[in-house]
């Protein structure tokens, strides 16, 4: 079985707080994002038409705003999104920095564009 990014967040999440008498479901909710959201659109460039996908992964707005930046790559993943949002939400909570967690990515190669 292969292992992803995400599971592999999740992996480290549950062994970090296992052991933590959170009251019963909140450490699960803690771990999902709140929302994730797929955008596919189009843009005319260079003559043609070109269709981009793209995420936005809010996975805690318990403090807000959310904090997360977009990638351009293209290989990024819905899984890859999440993953990052986790870690902002529990990087900005470990250091007292007051906001939630989020992320955004969007399918491209940016070398491609100028």
């Amino acid at each position: 079985m292969s292992s992803s990014f995400l599971s592999d967040v999740e992996a480290f999440y549950d062994l970090a707080v296992k052991d933590l008498a959170l009251p019963e479901g909140v450490g699960e909710k803690i771990k999902v994002a709140n929302a994730t959201y797929t955008t596919r659109f189009g843009v005319r460039l260079r003559d043609r038409m070109f269709t981009f996908t793209g995420w936005r992964s809010a996975h805690s707005n318990h403090q807000s705003p959310a904090k997360g930046g977009i990638r351009y790559a293209p290989n990024c993943t819905v899984e890859e999104v999440e993953a990052l949002a986790a870690l902002m939400t529990y990087k900005c909570a470990l250091v007292g920095v007051p906001y939630g967690g989020s992320k955004g990515a969007l399918c491209l190669d940016p070398s491609d564009w100028t």
